[in-house]
């Protein structure tokens, strides 16, 4: 008689949460393990965290003919490969993960006072104090400062608000603010701008200009007890965001992260049931026009990525650095009626090229991408025959400029808009 298995763990229950990292270990708070406040629907085919230890082999000989004599454990980290539908709610934490530099702006202002900090407010603070606190509670969302520098975050659900001091213990501020910036409570929806981290400081306050490390937590249904394992301080290496108009919009995530360890609790599924985008709604500009004849386009967001590992009498990375930040992008023509796609490669035009994605809807249910490069430079336009009409297949190269740059300035190749209701990545 065969054993009757006491468990399983079907794979379609599975689930990946996500956090960002605050305060702990390292740069930014780096390997410092978050339960998830957001779950990311991924397709089954492309949900792979991987644990990655490296094994040191003794082979040295000692009169034998055998080959190997012992595998000793070695440094560890891990490698992720998540992609599916890109879901406008959840996928601003991987934007924020790739860039780095993130300004938001609500809706509504209301309660509108000023900063009275002596010297203002440097990046990293979680406090700041306001000159009339009227009308400011406990867990109000709160935008701080406008333009570039605008950022959104929300005060504490005990001791937010104490006398004319405004605590925000988990939103250490992005970017630095005068003594006398403006500050009001706001509601959705919220326009996040992602653009590369140039500043000194980045996230949390550390030197380096690296943005954010995140924690992914991986539900199983397999880790005694707590059912998960938590991948910390993820580094997003790639980004691939693909539109076919025939299709949803899709996205993919590679990149590196500290080895998985047990969650610290049984972790809380957050599925919000979000609608993806079908990609037919997309629409294209390139120069000042609006193009009508593509039918798919590709952008890739690549971030240089090296793990250091140190002698510190531990196995996890030092840091995972993060270096610069390039955007290429492809676009099919699949129905031109003339040779323009050809001439943006032949005469050098370099035109800027916007993509905006959107559900159709309005207000606080309104989720709409705007993908931007303010200069691309056409490196390829083949004419293409697969089908019955002629087309032609294009790919760009973005080129650093002082457009596409967010609060902490310098120059920057691309953008990425995200309008929605979600207060804060």
């Amino acid at each position: 008689m065969s054993t009757i298995p006491t468990a399983v763990a079907p794979s379609s229950r599975t689930w990946l949460g996500i956090a960002r990292e605050v305060g702990g270990g390292g740069v930014s708070g780096a390997g410092n393990a978050t339960l998830p406040t957001a779950t990311i629907p991924l397709d089954k085919s492309t949900y792979e965290p991987e644990d990655m230890p490296k094994f040191l082999e003794d082979l040295a000989i000692r009169g034998s003919m055998s080959q190997r004599f012992a595998d000793v454990l070695g440094v560890e980290d891990a490698t992720f490969n998540f992609g599916g539908p890109v879901f406008g709610d959840v996928w601003g934490f991987f934007l924020d993960n790739v860039f780095g530099d993130l300004s938001t702006t609500g809706s509504t202002p209301t309660h509108g006072t000023n900063l009275i900090n002596s010297g203002g407010v440097a990046v990293g603070g979680t406090t700041i104090t306001v000159q009339t606190p009227t009308g400011y509670a406990n867990s109000s969302v709160v935008q701080i400062d406008s333009g570039s520098i605008s950022e959104v975050v929300i005060l504490n659900a005990s001791g937010g608000v104490t006398g004319s001091v405004l605590t925000f213990s988990n939103y250490p501020l992005r970017f630095a603010h005068g003594s006398a910036a403006t500050v009001t409570t706001v509601t959705g929806p919220y326009t996040h701008t992602f653009a590369v981290l140039n500043q000194t400081a980045g996230y949390g306050g550390a030197n380096g200009a690296q943005p954010p490390t995140h924690s992914v937590t991986d539900t199983t249904y397999l880790t005694p007890s707590v059912l998960a394992r938590t991948y910390p301080s993820l580094c997003v290496g790639q980004m691939d965001l693909t539109g076919n108009s025939e299709n949803l919009f899709m996205g993919k995530v590679t990149g590196n992260s500290w080895q998985s360890a047990p969650a610290s609790t049984i972790p809380t599924n957050t599925t919000t049931f979000t609608v993806p985008l079908p990609n037919w709604r997309a629409t294209i500009t390139i120069g000042t026009v609006s193009i009508f004849d593509i039918g798919e386009f590709s952008i890739a967001l690549k971030r240089e990525l090296q793990v250091y590992w140190t002698e510190q009498g531990a196995q996890s990375p030092f840091i995972i650095a993060r270096g610069t930040l390039d955007a290429t992008g492809a676009i099919k023509f699949t129905v031109p009626s003339d040779e323009t796609p050809l001439n943006y490669m032949l005469n050098n035009t370099q035109p800027p090229v916007s993509i905006v994605v959107n559900n159709g809807l309005a207000g606080t249910s309104q989720i709409q991408f705007t993908l931007a490069a303010n200069v691309a430079a056409f490196i390829k336009s083949k004419p293409n025959r697969s089908g019955v009409l002629v087309g032609y297949d294009t790919e760009f190269r973005t080129e650093a400029n002082t457009t596409n740059v967010g609060g902490s300035g310098g120059l920057g190749q691309f953008t990425v808009t995200l309008l929605n209701n979600t207060a804060t990545y």
